[in-house]
């Protein structure tokens, strides 16, 4: 069925490709990075070479250095440093990163020497913003790479005779690289899978938000229309009944005066049915409303969606909280979820007292995933299968709403019905509802009737 509320549940599929094209590195960022590079291998080299009289074979070690240097130079000079590298140019860049190292490595004792662990970096790099491809074309090439180091024919700088490595060794440090680099781009690529996964949905949660707040201006806006245009109204209708009063022209005269009364009476009608909800110049009311007439006025839009949504509010007192546009399209995209996978019915259920506010939403589907429940709220995670003939798809939605709620201070429980279904638990302290509604709310001065 049709959703009959603006839902972000597949924002996705609009923010992803976007995030995806403004993503990657800028060249600014690697040229930076590689200068740093030329200037601590160039260091390091004459720190060895003249501070500690070993060879470091100048006539190899420095022209590999100053290769990357003038390939550095010429991005320096005619890029430019503030274009986003796509995923094969920045591929390329790390590519030839490992060849520059693995090069000025081999001619220096290959994996005897202890910078042999910057191999690392490069892969590090591309686990965390380039493509799973990408990641895998670097990480067999420094195996590679890391392999060739193992055989060079070049000793490690020193004063005299090297310190002889025992094969062994040399095994066990070809392959603890080797391992570490698997190891590493896995890692690597796992946490910043992760996030972008939260960057991609926290702007969803941000438009989410954003377009509740419009809707939410945009009412405000119609009441203060509908109460600055009462008054011309009213002038308009007075005039044109004194002249229908007292008109004394030809009948079709007489009938347009007519039609322009019963039309301006009916303009008033429209605007106090407006009026009727939010009163412009009393800001209370457009802030202030009773908790459960907020969650009914959430839970609207999906009440026709071929299941009953039942309503139970128990508390000490009447509650009166903020209307704020989170905290309506929070729980109107939980009770959107439990109308996707309830059979027959949804319970909105809210209780308070001195302490606490509650909020209870179950249905009669076929419940939570026990296996991954813990997981729910995280972005993309969809944890049921849908009833026949019903849509929803717990993921973006949810985290999106979770988000909402717990900066309104809630704590959210997800968990299945011992009668059958599933079950969503919001709790705030209700000092954390009350001091957003006690906050002072600036009145604007407007014209009345």
């Amino acid at each position: 069925m049709p959703n009959t509320h603006p839902s972000f549940t597949n924002e996705p599929a609009i923010l992803a490709p976007e995030l995806a094209d403004a993503g990657g590195v800028r060249l600014g960022t690697l040229v930076l990075i590689r200068w740093m590079a030329v200037a601590g291998q160039l260091l390091a080299l004459a720190v060895v070479h003249f501070g500690m009289n070993f060879d470091v074979r100048p006539g190899l070690t420095v022209p590999v250095v100053l290769a990357s240097a003038a390939l550095n130079l010429w991005f320096t000079l005619k890029g430019d440093p503030n274009v986003r590298l796509n995923e094969r140019q920045s591929a390329a860049h790390l590519a030839f990163d490992l060849f520059h190292l693995a090069a000025l490595l081999f001619t220096t004792g290959g994996l005897s020497n202890p910078f042999a662990m910057l191999l690392l970096a490069p892969v590090g790099v591309s686990s965390s913003i380039l493509s799973q491809r990408s990641t895998k074309f670097l990480i067999g090439l420094s195996l590679i790479l890391v392999t060739a180091l193992a055989v060079t024919p070049f000793d490690l700088p020193w004063n005299g005779s090297p310190p002889a490595i025992p094969d062994t060794l040399a095994a066990g440090i070809w392959i603890s690289l080797c391992f570490t680099l698997i190891f590493l781009a896995l890692f690597m690529a796992r946490v910043g899978h992760e996030g972008r996964s939260h960057a991609r949905a926290l702007a969803a949660t941000q438009v989410a938000l954003e377009r509740e707040q419009r809707l939410s201006a945009l009412g405000t806006l119609a009441a203060a229309a509908a109460h600055e245009l009462g008054t011309p109204l009213g002038t308009i209708m007075l005039a044109s009944k004194e002249m229908l009063t007292h008109w004394d022209g030809d009948d079709l005269g007489k009938a347009d005066l007519e039609l322009i009364v019963s039309e301006t009476a009916r303009c008033r009608d429209i605007l106090a049915e407006l009026r009727k909800h939010r009163q412009a110049g009393d800001s209370n009311h457009f802030v202030l409303v009773e908790f459960e007439a907020l969650l009914r006025e959430a839970a609207a839009p999906h009440e026709n969606r071929g299941v009953t949504v039942n309503y139970l509010a128990a508390g000490d007192g009447i509650l009166k909280v903020r209307r704020g546009p989170d905290l309506v399209h929070a729980i109107r995209n939980m009770v959107e979820n439990a109308t996707g996978y309830a059979r027959s019915t949804v319970q909105v259920s809210a209780g308070w007292d001195d302490e606490a506010i509650s909020v209870s939403i179950s249905d009669d589907g076929p419940g939570f995933d026990p296996q991954i429940v813990k997981r729910l709220g995280e972005p993309y995670v969809s944890t049921r299968q849908p009833t026949p003939g019903k849509d929803g798809g717990l993921g973006l939605g949810l985290f999106i709403a979770k988000t909402l709620l717990e900066r309104s201070g809630a704590t959210i429980t997800f968990e299945n019905n011992s009668a059958g279904g599933a079950q969503i638990l919001i709790e705030w302290p209700r000092n954390a509802l009350e001091a957003a509604t006690q906050a002072p709310v600036k009145k604007e001065q407007t014209n009345r009737d």
